[in-house]
């Protein structure tokens, strides 16, 4: 059996039901509650990289040691999250003016095997902290300095490039037991639109659930068709923008009674299906 995984940061289980998007919402669904293993050690929310990481890996986050969107390598990771330095601001502008360059982190900052390493042949597309490109996330960086209409515009923008990624490899690629792919629009949304512009928001849902019927009409009919979503969104405590919630969505177009209740569940379930 193939699988094909449709990794979606930041969705919202109760919005896709809300706005039932029956494409996102496959056979079997549902939530669980997120670990605090998997919170930030400082924001105490869920934490995107942690997640992935251990979605891809299997591992526990102290195992694969992933716990920041943006990552130098080395000894200065080790340094910056030593007790007095880690409190000290303005750390990444210093480096920056230095010619030091932070990049979101890829395979060199994981330290053990993925799933891409077992399931031959496997197809990953922009998953992190795997082969997300630095330069979508600095697009998006430059953007929110130039106001909350610009930074709107790159988020589009940017899904778009994703999109292109994805339907390009899927229509080159040649035998695959294994595709995944990785998609931050209802993130990028959430924590901007959840609070105003809660139109914009369900126009990303919209365009994500009509996205999850294009792919599931491109894949052969005998693929396992995984969503996951790393967190929910709720809205912030300044009424206006979105924070991650603590549940997690998933879905399946199987009939079958197992259903995920940690991120270490993905891993294991998916090399049964494959073998």
């Amino acid at each position: 059996m193939r699988v094909f995984i449709l990794a979606l940061d930041g969705l919202d289980y109760g919005l896709a039901r809300r706005w039932r998007l029956l494409n996102l919402l496959q056979k079997r669904h549902g939530a669980f509650r997120i670990g605090r293993e998997y919170y930030h050690p400082t924001q105490r929310v869920p934490y995107s990289p942690t997640i992935w990481a251990t979605v891809i890996t299997g591992r526990r986050p102290r195992e694969h040691g992933v716990r920041d969107w943006w990552v130098y390598g080395g000894i200065l990771d080790k340094l910056r999250y030593l007790p007095v330095i880690r409190w000290i601001k303005g750390k990444r502008k210093l480096l920056t003016r230095l010619g030091i360059r932070p990049h979101v982190p890829s395979r060199a900052e994981l330290g053990c095997e993925t799933i891409f390493d077992v399931v031959k042949p496997s197809i990953a597309v922009n998953v992190p902290p795997y082969n997300d490109p630095t330069e979508y996330h600095a697009i998006l960086r430059e953007a929110v300095e130039k106001g909350l209409d610009e930074y709107l515009r790159a988020i589009w923008r940017v899904h778009e490039m994703r999109v292109r990624d994805t339907l390009r490899a899927l229509e080159e690629a040649g035998e695959w037991k294994l595709f995944m792919t990785w998609l931050d629009l209802a993130d990028l949304l959430g924590h901007t639109c959840i609070g105003r512009r809660r139109l914009e928001l369900m126009k990303g849902y919209m365009e994500l659930n009509r996205l999850a019927g294009e792919l599931q009409r491109r894949v052969p009919g005998d693929t396992v068709f995984l969503i996951i979503s790393d967190h929910g969104m709720r809205l912030a405590e300044d009424g206006v923008s979105g924070d991650h919630s603590e549940y997690a969505f998933w879905s399946l177009n199987l009939d079958t009674d197992w259903e995920p209740r940690d991120f270490t569940d993905f891993y294991p379930k998916i090399l049964e299906w494959t073998r």
